[in-house]
């Protein structure tokens, strides 16, 4: 037996890339929105002189995981940001109602 008959039968096809290729087009329309929220907070920490682990300790969560919202990657709850937008006092996401918003301290209701 060649070498090269020896090299396709200990081959293993890589087809992990399909699948990443399919989830990225079954899926690209969130994971740009993400991509677009991960620079918005990459150029705000800049802006701001804060690292990752500051907006970290500001959000009450890891290291690793601002790691992965940076990558632009993740799939944000409105939860995670809205942290984000109220610890770097910033606009990530327009809702229609995004305008009531602005006009409280926090997400409080108001007090009668």
């Amino acid at each position: 037996m060649d070498a090269i008959t020896k090299l396709k039968l200990m081959a293993v096809p890589d087809t992990e890339w399909i699948k990443e290729a399919t989830f990225r087009q079954e899926n690209e329309y969130w994971l740009d929105v993400s991509s677009d929220i991960a620079l918005a907070v990459l150029r705000t920490l800049r802006k701001k002189e804060l690292t990752q682990r500051d907006l970290a300790e500001l959000m009450g969560c890891s290291p690793q995981y601002i790691s992965k919202i940076l990558k632009g990657s993740e799939n944000l709850t409105l939860e995670t940001i809205c942290k984000m937008e109220k610890v770097l006092q910033i606009k990530l996401i327009e809702t229609p109602y995004s305008h009531l918003r602005d006009t409280r301290p926090s997400s409080q209701p108001e007090q009668q």
